[in-house]
């Protein structure tokens, strides 16, 4: 089973990242799973919302400020409820018995305080490199509804040289893609 974990600024690419993922996995023979660690947050927002009376009609649909509202505090009365969840997703995936020795588990959300148990569980931590300005535009074109600061404590913190990988997201969406397909390509199996 091959485990990567995907971490960058908010529009860094890694929802684009994980659609050429799947498309490489098609073509190259590998089942795929993604798992996300932000799961409780995305819970937590559509709660949000649905109380406020607003519900939100699109689950891809972001708000950047609450989300990092509620991961500081989630994590502020429990440090690790993102990561239990995590854990527990990840025993299902292992539990499901997709073990063809061609499985890929993409992390799509890592953030710095999640790296240490993510390496313990044997994820290679993948940095997407992105311009910060070039972030913005994405996150605006994808219609987030409120935009998250990149320098809040949730989004810092990241190093290349905490990356096992880095891939650079910067030029056109093709150049993009065939990197993806490389750094596929590259990992052991």
């Amino acid at each position: 089973m091959i485990r990567i974990a995907l971490a960058g600024l908010p529009g860094a690419g890694k929802n684009t990242f994980t659609q050429s993922a799947r498309h490489w996995a098609t073509h190259r023979g590998h089942e795929i799973e993604m798992i996300t660690l932000a799961t409780p947050l995305y819970q937590a927002q559509a709660a949000v919302y649905q109380i406020a009376g607003k519900p939100l009609d699109d689950e891809s649909v972001q708000d950047g400020e609450l989300l990092n509202f509620l991961g500081s505090h989630l994590r502020k009365i429990n440090p690790s409820v993102l990561e239990e969840q995590f854990l527990l997703e990840l025993k299902r995936i292992s539990s499901r018995g997709l073990h063809t020795g061609r499985t890929l588990v993409v992390c799509t959300d890592a953030r710095p305080a999640d790296f240490a148990y993510l390496r313990q569980e044997l994820f290679r931590l993948v940095m997407i490199d992105v311009d910060p300005e070039t972030s913005r535009k994405r996150r605006v074109l994808r219609g987030d509804l409120s935009l998250g600061a990149t320098d809040h404590v949730t989004e810092t913190g990241l190093q290349p040289a905490d990356a096992d990988l880095i891939i650079d997201n910067n030029g056109s969406l093709e150049n993009f893609d065939s990197a993806v397909w490389n750094l596929l390509d590259g990992l052991p199996t």
